[in-house]
């Protein structure tokens, strides 16, 4: 089994957190055999200082290479889940920045994590 997160900011996308519809993550890396990871997405919104939330955590159940062929983000990883938008909070916590430091600061997007911990702490918020 394989876990990951990733980062969704509004200020790039263009998109809000609780506008998706329906558990995503679109990135620019590899997707193909995926099917059956974890992914808990975490979601950047507003300026300096940003809020972080835990938006959605699922279960892919498909991996689409360039679903979206010429933009930044061409791959998309789907399943089934849910959409928690804002309603976990994490600014404040030692979640948070566990998951900068394993994310290289949200700079990966889209990154696997083997922390058990980590695994555990992200678990018990879903």
């Amino acid at each position: 089994m394989q876990y990951f997160i990733a980062y969704h900011n509004e200020q790039l996308t263009g998109i809000l957190c609780t506008e998706l519809p329906y558990p995503r993550v679109r990135t620019k890396k590899r997707v193909i055999g995926l099917e059956g990871s974890t992914v808990w997405l975490i979601a950047g919104v507003g300026l300096s200082p940003k809020s972080y939330y835990l938006a959605s955590t699922f279960t892919i159940v498909k991996c689409e290479p360039d679903k979206y062929p010429g933009e930044k983000l061409p791959n998309e990883v789907s399943g089934r889940g849910h959409l928690l938008g804002m309603r976990v909070p994490l600014d404040g916590t030692d979640l948070l920045g566990k998951l900068k430091r394993q994310s290289a600061n949200f700079v990966s997007g889209f990154c696997e994590i083997r922390d058990s911990t980590l695994i555990s702490s992200l678990t018990a918020l879903t």
